[in-house]
């Protein structure tokens, strides 16, 4: 009885210990998604893979040519399929505020934006938000908040104003952002595809050297 007890208890403890090792294993980002084929954006700069390259984000056609206080600027990303992202990177030389939405993707609207997070202060490029998008999405919208330039933008505003009031509110620059990258996890089919070609590829090499 005691050995029966004993054997049940181990076999218990090892499909724990496999589960939480599973579970706590380390996962392996996805490729960029937005180098897919078929990747769209307001700002095609800011997904051509090239850091020398730079986009700006666009103003919406309403708030052009307004005076005082400016809406936020943005970019959309649309992908050919959803995906669960988990990361996004951003190369941008002036960007200090954002926040992202995701597209739900509601039949019942054009675009059923979900705030996915808000981000107060950038302090460095490229600069890494970590997401936990609940839902699978094919769009990604940044909007800006602030940038390093705002200051120098409203203080030249003031100038062309010259005292007359016209400007009656904080204007925003537009975000100078050199590459947009999106990342989920890799799925264990493609990590184990991988991984089976990794071992095809060095078993080749070794038969090589062999000869």
């Amino acid at each position: 009885m005691f050995y029966q007890f004993t054997v049940a208890f181990s076999l218990i403890c090892l499909i724990l210990m496999t589960g939480c090792s599973a579970l706590f294993s380390e996962q392996e980002w996805s490729d960029n998604y937005a180098l897919m084929e078929g990747v769209q954006s307001t700002s095609p700069q800011m997904i051509d893979g090239k850091l020398n390259t730079v986009g700006e984000t666009t103003f919406p056609a309403s708030t052009e040519g307004f005076m005082g206080a400016n809406a936020a600027s943005q970019v959309i990303v649309t992908l050919p399929e959803k995906k669960v992202i988990r990361r996004i990177v951003i190369h941008s030389d002036n960007l200090s505020a954002f926040d992202i939405y995701a597209d739900k993707g509601s039949i019942a609207v054009e675009a059923d934006w979900q705030l996915i997070k808000d981000v107060k202060s950038v302090k460095m490029s490229p600069f890494q938000v970590s997401l936990l998008i609940p839902f699978p999405t094919n769009r990604i919208r940044l909007r800006v908040l602030g940038t390093k330039d705002d200051a120098l933008l409203n203080r030249q505003q003031r100038a062309r104003s010259a005292g007359r009031g016209w400007n009656t509110g904080n204007r925003r620059a537009a975000a100078k952002i050199r590459e947009i990258e999106l990342y989920g996890y890799k799925t264990a089919d493609q990590v184990e595809a991988e991984e089976a070609t990794d071992k095809r590829e060095k078993e080749l090499d070794d038969l090589l050297q062999l000869e």
